[in-house]
This record gives structure tokens, sequence and C-alpha cells, in this order.
């Protein structure tokens, strides 16, 4: 009888604070058993569905009918204000999850590498390199190495300890590709005409893939291009190169199909004289264990607007799909099955007239997958070749700015577009993860339109259009760099960046976020 009164008498249990947050696959639940996202905040993993009741450490919710998407952290990365201000290109940012994803590598426009603890943003190691912006990094296949490569007079590739970022080796690229000064520090674009490796690739058993590039003016104002590529072993020697010969081109980064053994490379050249016998303004297939050429494939310029044909990053190839992709600065799409016939060509952002002025949309992304290939349009602007492409475009082209999709035969499965304008297109490793970058539009000045976009790729052919496969919007205060890193798990990491407001002020900050 007293226990029972003892009991009726008794405090109620005190509710619990806080509330449950739907993320993708998964609730943040304070004081639930999860994964610790700081601020109190634990991540279950968990799948739900619109409209379903949850109930998680002792807090119940109606699931939402689209994810929300939450900053774990940001981390900064320095002062940028007079590149932005000056009206320069978005910095360049190299991002990188190490294998088992409790680490991202950091490699940025100042020149610093950073690793960071994958779910806190605690820096675990931070390293300055002088007179130089860090071009990429990489990680070994077990996660013991951290690779890093410079756009600087060297262009080193330092193989480094992730622990303390001291390096193991070093191997300076220049040797193959020649130096050139460090430009005026006034000239914003003069990092760029320095040495590189503009692609690093790191191969199952923990050889590198390594596209060295440089193109500059010599003293005289010579036009000089000098590029090679490289497959070195773990300890930096070099197992296979390809040319024999240092050539006279400009090498792009090159879109690497592990399992297939293949590598697409787009090739482009700035020098004068006679171009070498290379497929200047289109690309070569390597084969991944020898650097022999597979296949060597041009493309004539889409006239009268255009004098060349350019590809960016609209490339791709897949030996088990049977394709390659090629998305051309024109506007156009080409489908090719690996012998380099073309399967289908769609003129996706082809130029058209807005009155009497031509207008194009650019391919400026894209991959193939296991079954279907995507690519994205660019804003708009004025063909090269037009009579005046300084002027801005008097309006947007129709299919600016949007993510299409396709099957393996080039037909069209579903596309996206929305007032964001596209800052790449990125695959996460469980492949049906994409992630679309939301950078700084020419003329709208809205400032909640920049961040991460992240779309289901899965099952391209099974009738749900773009909105449907649209799970979530992941904004941020600034604009993003067009290259993001994704994991298994959910997480994406983009670099931000300051942007100038109509008023000319700076908002923003030159940082690494991580969102989920």
């Amino acid at each position: 009888m007293i226990l029972g009164l003892l009991l009726s008498c008794a405090s109620p249990e005190p509710p619990v604070e806080g509330e449950l947050v739907f993320v993708r696959d998964g609730v943040l639940a304070p004081g639930a058993s999860g994964q610790d996202v700081g601020g109190g905040r634990v991540l279950v993993e968990r799948a739900w569905s619109p409209g379903e009741s949850v109930s998680l450490a002792g807090l119940t919710a109606t699931a939402p009918a689209r994810a929300e998407c939450v900053t774990l952290f940001s981390q900064d990365l320095g002062d940028v204000a007079r590149l932005v201000a000056m009206g320069g290109a978005a910095p360049d940012t190299a991002l990188a999850w190490s294998p088992d994803a409790t680490r991202l590598a950091v490699g940025s426009y100042r020149g610093d590498v950073l690793v960071l603890d994958g779910w806190t943003g605690e820096v675990i190691a931070r390293r300055h390199l002088a007179e130089t912006m860090v071009k990429t990094v990489a990680w070994s296949p077990d996660g013991a190495v951290l690779y890093a490569t410079e756009q600087s007079p060297d262009a080193s590739l330092r193989a480094l300890d992730p622990d303390h970022l001291e390096d193991r080796w070093v191997r300076h690229l220049s040797e193959e590709v020649e130096t050139s000064p460090a430009p005026d520090g006034e000239d914003l674009y003069g990092v760029y005409t320095l040495p590189a490796a503009v692609g690093l690739d790191v191969l199952p058993g923990g050889d590198l893939l390594v596209v060295a590039a440089h193109g500059w003016n010599t003293a005289d104002g010579q036009r000089l291009n000098r590029s090679r590529v490289l497959r070195l072993a773990p300890d930096g020697s070099t197992r296979q190169a390809w040319p024999e010969e240092v050539a006279d081109a400009v090498f792009r980064a090159a879109h690497v199909d592990v399992e297939g053994g293949l590598a697409a490379m787009p090739i482009g050249r700035t020098a004068s004289g006679p171009p070498p016998d290379l497929p200047i303004d289109g690309l070569v297939v390597l084969d991944l264990e020898t650097l022999e050429p597979v296949v060597a494939l041009e493309e004539e310029p889409l006239a009268p607007w255009f004098t060349r044909s350019f590809l960016f990053e609209a490339v791709g190839i897949s030996r088990q799909a049977g394709r390659l992709l090629m998305g051309f600065g024109d506007g156009r799409v080409q489908l090719r099955d690996l012998d380099g016939a073309v399967v289908r060509q769609v003129d996706v952002g082809t130029p058209v007239l807005a009155g009497e002025v031509p207008i194009v949309a650019s391919v400026g992304f894209g991959f193939v997958a296991e079954d279907g290939v995507a690519f994205s349009t660019s804003g708009t602007n004025i063909p090269w070749g037009a009579a005046a492409p300084e002027l801005r475009p008097p309006m947007a082209h129709p299919r600016e700015n949007t993510l299409w999709v396709h099957d393996l035969a080039g037909e069209p499965q579903w596309a996206w577009s929305g007032e964001q304008r596209i800052a790449g297109v990125s695959r996460g490793p469980a492949g049906h993860q994409w992630v679309l970058g939301a950078g700084e539009r020419q003329t709208d000045t809205r400032q909640d339109l920049f961040g991460a976009l992240i779309f289901d790729g899965a099952d391209p052919g099974d009738g749900r259009g773009g909105p449907e496969r649209l799970r979530a919007i992941c904004s941020t205060e600034g604009p993003v760099f067009f290259r993001q890193a994704l994991t298994a798990d959910g997480r994406v990491a983009v670099a931000e960046y300051p942007h100038q407001r109509p008023d000319g002020a700076l908002s923003g900050a030159y940082r690494v976020t991580v969102l989920r």
C-alpha cells in the first residue's frame, strides 16, 4: 500500500528535449544510440517513408515528404576576398574521403592540406605548402598514405603521412613537363600557368595514374604546352609513361573505369605551330595497365558558331556498359561504343537564336553509370565564334541549367531543372546517390540558391521524374566549387566560397562544409 502511494506520488519522467530530424536514410534523435554527430545529435541509420510515424529515444514525429539536410561541420580555409572581389574564378579545392570515410582530406587554393575528422570536423593535421595551389588529393587503398599534388613551379606530387602530413616521398612532375616561374602576385590566373598534376587516381593495387600538364608563355611571348600520363608504383617510381616523348598538348584529368581497365582523357592545345599527332579537342582512351592508346577520337567543330570542339568534365567511360560519353562546349552530347562509333547524338544545348543573337548551353559535367548516362547543361552563353561573344545573352537558353539522364541507347529517361546554377555533377560510391553543386548565377542575385542537391539515380527507367528523385536540398551560405565528395552513408563534402552582393559587399567564407 505504502509502495503504491509512493509510486503514485513520484515525479513523472522529464520530457526528452529536442525533436526528431529526418535526413536521408536516417533520423537525428537526441539521446538515441547511434553515430554521435556533435551538438547533442545522434544519427540513427533508419529507412523511413513520408507520413510514417516514427518513435525514437522517447520522441515521436511524423516523417516529412522530403528529407531535411543538416550541416555536420564547417572548416575555414582562409581569406580569398581579393580573388572574389576582383572577379576571379571559384577557388579550386580538392576533397577526398578516406576509404573508411572516417577522415576527409582537403587541398586548398591557398596551398593548405588538411585532414579532418569526418564526423566532427576536428583538424587532425594541417600543412601549408609554399608557392602553390593544391590541385588534387587522394588516399591509398588502405588509408595509410595521403597523396597531394601541387600547381607550382615544381608541380610536386607528395606521398604524405596522414597523421602528421610529413613527406614520405616527393616526385617533381616539372621534370616531366618543364617548369615556369611563379607569377606576379597581382595576376589572378597566373597560378594556372604553372605545371600541375591535373589528374590523380589511385588504382586498387596502390599504383597511381597521374596526368601532368603545363601550358605557359615564355619571356619572349612564345606559347608552350607540355603534358604526359604516368603510371607510378606506390613508391613513386615510374612503371609506364605515355606518350614516349612529352606531348605538345594540354591533357586534362582522365576519367577512369577501374574495373574495365580503361581511362578516357580529353586533350586540348593552346600552343602555336603544327599540332602533334593527337586527337586535339577530342580524347584518347588508354589501357590502364599498359597506357597504350585503345582508340583516339576527334569531332568536327559545330559550324558556323564554333571553330573548335571542347571537352571539359562531361566525359565518362564504362566497359561494363559498353559506352563512352562525350559532352561538348557547343551543347552536343555523344554516346559512343568502345570502338568509337557514335550510338546517339543529342543536341541538348546547341545554339538557338534569340533575335539575331545565338545562345548556347554548354555540356559541362557528366558520367556513365551501369544503366544510363547523366550530364548537365550550363548557364547560357554566346558561342565563341559569334560576332560579339562578350555580350550578355539577351535571354536564357531553353535547356540551360538542367540535369539530363538517358539510357545506354541514348533515349531520354528523366530530367531536372530548377533555379540553381549547376556547378558539378558527382556520383557517390554507393552509385545511386548523385549530387549537383549549386553555384553563383550571373543574373540572379538571390542568396538562397547555393549548396548541394541530392538525387536518387537508381533505376532511371522506372518512370520517376526529376522532382520525385530530388531527395534533399542542402543549402549553404555561399556558392560551391564544382567538385564534391560523397560517402556511402550519405555525407556530402562541398567547398564554399564568398560571393559579392549587389551592394559590392562580400558574403560567406571560403570553407569546406560537410552535410548530411
